[in-house]
């Protein structure tokens, strides 16, 4: 069986199928891959024999990463994303001990965030890394927890995240809607198969993020009523439950406390899985709380945006979430000719551990990458700094459902009808009562 051949066409399997009168079940999808000799053992014991790759527990696929390879034969992707073809190039050519001191060497200067134990309710105007918390209360949230209890639940996987208008390869287009219980065995299969990220295997062993994701809209609601004041760290400023109110009035929906779980979120990724170089949208600040495995940021001021190259680009229609400013630039290795002026960028690096919180400020340039199979819980919020700001969430917002044509055409009205409320000028003159 060849996952990375191209796919065999549908009156080939079928002239095989009649060869075998007595086969009486389905022709699965992956069959389009499989050689002459696999069909016929398929067909020839009525669906018992498979291909060991694709039956045998403990082997080096699973149910996603076979759809996945089908989806890239069928598109005739051979290449993966420019970023993870950096990252993977970057890895191979250092030592393993580059995870126990992450740098960026090809800037000017890279320095550690600013690691506190707490805060004290200041502005939000730097990052800092927050030590483990005792006790904290999303621990338990890892990867089993997700397979089980969400393990049902639907979301979207994508090499490429987040979605950006103006992309324009193959590969960074593609989606898959999935299961979190498939996608969970998906990440499992990967870290056995391919922990090191080698490059002669980025396509056989694709990464995917699944980011975006917001469980307590959903399967975890119940949760979410109980919960939301203890998952952010203590001292830290927060006027989106009051926006949220505001948000909810503007637009005539139900719940605030719905609208609010939107803007708390879950990244699940494979190790190697990257979060490309790119500015938060609606000028939203970000907390993530790492609750498994390990995650790597860089971030950059936004006084660095000219020589990060900005590329710009509008909202999108895209469920899981967009960014309509990216960097193009290859952190590991730039090109002296197209972004020279990145050689003079400063910028901050954190490696995110069990149990830590980064807090990123609204405006500022950042850049993931998992190094380990990773569970992340995080947040959205806005503050005095940023809350004039908030309105532009809605592009991202409605994402959620399938909205009409008319609805998008008339969002930007809606948006405007939210600056006039009157809930949301009294916050913006800091009348929260």
């Amino acid at each position: 069986m060849n996952l990375l051949a191209l796919p065999l066409e549908r009156d080939q399997i079928f002239s095989i199928k009649r060869r075998f009168p007595g086969f009486s079940g389905k022709v699965p999808e992956e069959a389009a891959f499989w050689s002459e000799a696999d069909l016929e053992a398929y067909f020839g014991s009525n669906g018992q024999k498979k291909p060991r790759e694709t039956s045998r527990p403990g082997t080096e696929t699973c149910s996603l990463l076979s759809r996945v390879r089908l989806e890239l034969a069928k598109q005739k992707i051979d290449e993966p994303t420019i970023e993870y073809a950096a990252f993977s190039r970057h890895l191979q050519s250092l030592r393993e001990d580059w995870y126990r001191n992450v740098r960026l060497a090809s800037v000017a200067e890279c320095t550690e965030v600013q690691r506190l134990r707490g805060l004290s309710g200041s502005a939000v105007e730097f990052p800092v890394l927050l030590e483990k918390q005792r006790d904290w209360y999303a621990r338990f949230w890892n990867l089993e927890f997700f397979k089980r209890d969400c393990g049902h639940d639907y979301w979207f996987c994508r090499p490429q995240f987040p979605a950006f208008e103006c992309d324009e390869a193959a590969i960074d287009h593609l989606v898959l809607h999935t299961n979190i219980a498939d996608f969970v065995d998906f990440i499992r299969t990967l870290q056995r198969m391919d922990r090191k990220c080698e490059q002669d295997k980025s396509i056989a062993f694709p990464r995917l993020i699944l980011d975006g994701y917001a469980p307590f809209f959903g399967v975890l609601r119940k949760f979410f009523d109980e919960c939301w004041t203890k998952l952010g760290p203590d001292g830290l400023p927060d006027l989106t439950p009051r926006l949220a109110q505001a948000f909810t009035h503007a637009f005539d929906l139900q719940d605030p406390m719905e609208t609010l779980s939107r803007f708390y979120k879950v990244t699940i990724a494979a190790t190697g899985s990257i979060t490309r170089l790119h500015v938060e949208t609606a000028g939203a600040h970000l907390w993530f709380n790492q609750i498994e495995g390990r995650r790597v940021f860089f971030l950059f001021p936004p006084s660095e945006s000219r020589k990060l190259y900005e590329e710009t680009g509008g909202p999108m229609q895209e469920t899981s979430g967009f960014a309509t400013r990216v960097s193009g630039v290859d952190l590991f290795a730039p090109s002296a000719k197209r972004h020279p002026l990145f050689a003079e960028a400063r910028c901050q690096v954190a490696v995110l551990y069990l149990g830590q919180t980064l807090v990123i400020p609204s405006g500022w340039w950042w850049y993931s990458v998992a190094l380990d199979p990773s569970v992340t819980l995080w947040h959205q919020f806005w503050t005095d700094e940023n809350k004039s700001q908030f309105p532009e969430i809605a592009w991202e917002y409605f994402n959620y459902q399938k909205m009409t044509p008319e609805f998008w055409a008339a969002l930007p009205r809606k948006i405007e009808r939210l600056r006039a409320a009157g809930l949301y000028k009294r916050i913006l003159l800091g009348r929260y009562c």
